[in-house]
């Protein structure tokens, strides 16, 4: 069959549309999984350090040992100590991590956790012969600026990492991860101990840590975690750097396309971590969203996505018929879940916060960041916060939702 030169040209025209329209279909579907990798997929190169050739499988693997005990005894500045007890931990990290990939023996990779547990054990006693605080020493103070830096990265390995393990080592993983926080809430806290430095240094190297345009999601992941294991009075502090990260992420989904904000939701569905905790940064993202009726439809919709897989949350509970709430279920409230006497999720519960109800017009005006820290008000009302209940002017009773 033969051709006129203009049908040709037609063909080879509407060719070229169809191919750079899958093209663009296939850009879409990459970019969820491409922000994903950018926050989670954390290379030696992140951490300052090289590839590592040597694995604690090999026969020869004392050798490196041996090597990182020499530099260590004739290191005798404290500070040097520290930093160089730090690059230990980011090398048994990444060893961890590329056994991991590399399928090897889980007894060995158990044991690899291990010492990079005792590595950051070691971190922590050399801070705690360093004499001076950061604000003090510019010494100090950039140690604590990259510690804060990798210690963001191991966060996101580790949790990564607990997708990736065999079921007899993730045990040993979910261990890592929180010992890890403790670690990094001691070292941070004894370095750094006025409120305010502290969240100016969180938020200041979070901000530095390169990742997707979806990062703040991440760094309030971790936020809401370390406030779990640092001492009560670094709370405040570890909240306020969650409000202002809250804000930034607020600010980020506002300003970005209809197809990035819908792109948002297929991130939080491939994103690795706890559900419930992603479950906590939505309900404060749809809190916050209440004039952007759009965005925070989205955000429902997420919201929905993340209900769904609720119930593989837990992998030691045995299996339970948890009863799905209905589509937009408690819409203008936050979703708890309820858990049995073994920890176990049983049920969703919906708690409608009282500082919806409080008048406009306020003898004291004061904004409140909706995070969620609730307390009992004495007049036997839930507030989100204590700003909220302060907001009210109402006495605080007891922390925790009323009873």
């Amino acid at each position: 069959m033969f051709y006129s030169t203009k049908s040709f040209i037609c063909l080879i025209l509407i060719a070229l549309c169809l191919g750079l329209g899958f093209a663009s279909v296939s850009l879409a579907q990459e970019n969820a999984t491409e922000a994903v990798n950018l926050d989670e997929n954390i290379q030696a190169e992140d951490l300052d350090i090289e590839e590592p050739t040597l694995l604690p499988d090999s026969p020869f693997y004392f050798l490196k040992d041996w090597g990182r005990g020499i530099r260590s005894f004739f290191a005798f500045n404290p500070i040097k100590k520290a930093e160089l007890k730090s690059k230990f931990a980011n090398e048994r990290l990444i060893e961890v991590k590329k056994m991991i990939e590399e399928v090897k023996d889980p007894d060995i990779i158990e044991n690899s956790l291990e010492n990079y547990q005792n590595e950051m054990d070691k971190i922590k006693e050399a801070s705690e012969k360093i004499k001076e605080k950061a604000e003090a020493n510019p010494k100090v103070g950039a140690f604590l600026d990259k510690f804060i830096k990798h210690q963001t990265l191991h966060y996101r390995i580790l949790e990564k990492l607990q997708t990736q393990v065999p079921t007899e080592v993730f045990e040993k993983i979910e261990q890592a991860r929180e010992r890890h926080l403790e670690r990094f809430g001691e070292v941070m806290t004894k370095l750094e101990d006025r409120e305010d430095n502290i969240s100016e240094r969180l938020e200041k190297n979070m901000a530095e840590i390169k990742g997707s345009k979806y990062k703040n999601f991440k760094n309030l992941e971790v936020l809401l975690k370390l406030e779990e294991k640092v001492p009560e009075q670094a709370k405040e502090a570890i909240r306020k750097a969650q409000e202002n990260s809250l804000k930034r992420l607020q600010g980020d989904l506002e300003k970005m396309s209809p197809e990035n904000q819908e792109r948002f939701k297929e991130y939080i569905d491939k994103i690795s971590g706890e559900k419930e905790i992603h479950l906590e940064i939505l309900e404060n993202l749809k809190s916050e969203l209440q004039e952007k009726p759009v965005l925070r439809q989205k955000i429902m919709e997420v919201r929905e996505n993340i209900l769904e897989k609720i119930e593989e949350i837990d992998r030691n509970c045995p299996e339970i018929d948890i009863e799905k709430p209905p589509l937009g279920f408690c819409g203008n409230g936050r979703i708890l879940l309820e858990r049995d006497e073994n920890g176990c999720i049983v049920s969703f519960k919906c708690v409608i916060p009282s500082e919806i109800q409080i008048p406009q017009k306020l003898t004291k005006p004061q904004a409140c960041i909706t995070l969620w820290n609730p307390v009992c008000g004495k007049d036997g009302k839930t507030y989100s916060n204590t700003c909220f209940a302060n907001l009210a002017e109402v006495e605080i009773d007891y922390k925790g939702v009323c009873k």
